[in-house]
C-alpha cells in the first residue's frame, strides 16, 4: 500500500495496485491490449473508482462501475 492524494476523494488515501481484472478493464478502456498497467494504483476508499500511476495523478482514470466496492452498512 501507498498513501497518495486521491483526485475524487480530495484527501490523502491508501492506494493498492490494480488486480488482474482491473488491469484488463483499463486495457479495454484504452483500446490497447499492450497498454502498460503494471504501475497503476487504486484508491482503497469504499465506492471510489479512481486509479493512477505510482508517482502522479496524470495518466489516471476511473474504473468501470462494476468495480465499485460498497461501504459496509453501519451497525
Amino acid at each position: 500500500m501507498i498513501r497518495r492524494a486521491c483526485r475524487t476523494c480530495g484527501t490523502m488515501q491508501d492506494f493498492r495496485k490494480l488486480n488482474e481484472e482491473e488491469r484488463a478493464a483499463v486495457r479495454e478502456e484504452k483500446k490497447d491490449p499492450r497498454h502498460y498497467v503494471d504501475n497503476l494504483w487504486r484508491c482503497t476508499v469504499k465506492g471510489c473508482l479512481w486509479y493512477q500511476p505510482y508517482l502522479h495523478t496524470d495518466g489516471g482514470g476511473v474504473l468501470p462501475e462494476r468495480f465499485k466496492e460498497e461501504a459496509a452498512p453501519a451497525g
